[in-house]
């Protein structure tokens, strides 16, 4: 319930996220909460992630006590980040149920989806862990089938990485009820 939305564009890379936080039928929204935002800032890298309220505060936790910045710079090495990410899960927050892909699949699912962007490009983790480089654009979330379709439809006419990724996350807020709250927006250094 969520969107969040990565545009690269004549070398600038830029993020976008809606600031609306639903926990069941109570919203809240960034501007009402200290220090909340869908996208956060990992040594070079933008994580944004959409699922569950509490993976922020997993996140949050789980990157308190690394000793080193992950280095995010391939799909191999954000795999691997990932992958040590949900073996924490299982071993540090038992709270958190088995989750799984489909009834026939054999992965487990973070039952989440994350965006990571920075010099090297912009990639998107699935929840079983799939980790694709985009060369464009890409979305996450509830509202990214009109997110992409915004982008697709707006990366030929506009010039701005900012503009394409800050009116894609506003037409996924028009249409999903899911989507709300104002546009924040991110550079990648």
């Amino acid at each position: 319930m969520s969107i969040i939305v990565a545009v690269t564009k004549r070398g600038r890379t830029v993020v976008a996220a809606d600031t609306l936080y639903l926990t069941g039928p109570h919203k809240d929204y960034a501007r009402d909460l200290v220090g909340r935002s869908k996208v956060t800032r990992v040594g070079a890298s933008l994580i944004g992630m959409t699922g569950w309220s509490v993976y922020q505060n997993i996140f949050d936790h789980y990157f308190s006590r690394l000793r080193r910045v992950p280095s995010l710079k391939d799909e191999t090495s954000i795999f691997e980040f990932f992958l040590q990410f949900w073996k924490s899960l299982r071993d540090r927050y038992p709270f958190i149920k088995e989750q799984r892909e489909g009834a026939d699949s054999p992965f487990s699912d973070l039952d989440s989806s994350f965006i990571v962007a920075n010099k090297h490009g912009v990639f998107d983790v699935h929840g079983n862990l799939t980790v694709w480089k985009h060369k464009e654009f890409c979305a996450i979330g509830s509202g990214s089938p009109y997110a992409c379709g915004a982008a697709h439809a707006l990366n030929e006419q506009l010039g701005s990485a900012k503009e394409i990724a800050t009116l894609s996350v506003e037409a996924a807020i028009r249409f999903d009820d899911g989507c709300g709250g104002p546009v924040e927006t991110f550079a990648v250094k």
